[in-house]
């Protein structure tokens, strides 16, 4: 494990290192594995410009989303959700990408972070929550545990995800035009007008190439089995991310900027975009009661 200001590195041995930035978001920013005749090769996108351009377009890492994801519009209100007969301006994904997380603990493979309610978060989410994330490095392995908890006296509606951008193609020697995601047999997500309500289709378990255009995000849910792979047969590797471990992440959200970006998401959330205007995906905790979630990312040879 080093330290250096707002950087924090894991490490295993010589087989697997992490970066965070925990006062950026508790910001993971790379996850690496060692392999023979490769060397070090990450598992997310990374980008120094990116980083530099915090807390604007974080295409890169994986950011945290909280209390909300995707994004929550009224009638004339773009950004603000309802609550209780009052209004709340909330930005895209919620803020927590956007606040210090507070560093709990450090090991040489793992670190605890936290983020709890504020002045400043009040005003938009006018609730006392305590919001716990561990990152550690396990077998080569990236596990992620996540941990809510309402300390407030009222019920408390949150969603919740992580939003990893995978790079395309996973090292410099593939080829961006072949590499796929393996996907299991799902429900596709239709929305309505202005995601006032969603239906759903079946969807067949594919081969889903990177190439093929997701910039409006393609979403799933009632995953047969909540894993996916990215994959990159010229490279000769995969990533797989598995969230068998978060039953209440029941959303997968597909999605790149552009099939000719560098970078591709697959985004495992609690809720489907404007879900406080619906409120049918919400998770609600009592007073005092907890949230824990447990997802896991691995980089390995095909």
């Amino acid at each position: 494990m080093q330290a250096q200001g707002q950087l924090i590195t894991l490490r295993e041995g010589a087989e697997a290192k992490v970066l965070i930035a925990p006062e950026l978001g508790g910001w993971l920013l790379r996850y690496a594995r060692h392999f023979p005749k490769l060397g070090y090769v990450d598992a997310l996108h990374f980008s120094q410009e990116v980083v530099d351009r915090y807390p604007n377009q974080m295409y890169a890492g994986n950011p945290l989303l909280f209390p909300m994801v995707s994004f929550n519009h009224l009638a004339d209100q773009e950004n603000h959700y309802p609550w209780e007969g009052h209004i709340y301006p909330l930005p895209q994904h919620g803020f927590a990408r956007r606040s210090k997380w507070k560093v709990m603990e450090v090991q040489e493979s793992r670190v605890s972070m936290v983020l709890t309610d504020t002045a400043a978060t009040r005003a938009p989410y006018p609730f006392s929550f305590r919001c716990m994330v561990n990152y550690q490095l396990s077998n080569s392995r990236l596990e992620f545990q996540q941990t809510i908890e309402n300390c407030g006296k009222e019920v408390m509606p949150f969603s919740t995800g992580i939003h990893p951008y995978f790079p395309v193609p996973i090292t410099s020697d593939g080829e961006r035009a072949n590499c796929f995601v393996e996907l299991p047999a799902a429900q596709q997500v239709i929305p309505g007008a202005n995601w006032e309500s969603w239906s759903t289709k079946e969807f067949s378990r594919r081969h889903l190439p990177v190439s093929e255009d997701v910039s409006g995000t393609l979403f799933l849910t009632d995953l047969a089995k909540p894993e996916v792979s990215l994959v990159d047969p010229v490279s000769g590797l995969r990533i797989t991310l598995s969230f068998e471990g978060a039953p209440k992440h029941r959303f997968l959200a597909i999605w790149s900027k552009s099939p000719e970006d560098p970078f591709y998401c697959l985004e495992p959330w609690s809720a489907l975009p404007n879900s406080f205007s619906r409120a049918t995906e919400l998770l609600r905790l009592e007073p005092g009661e907890k949230f824990e979630a447990s997802i896991w990312l691995e980089i390995s040879k095909i």
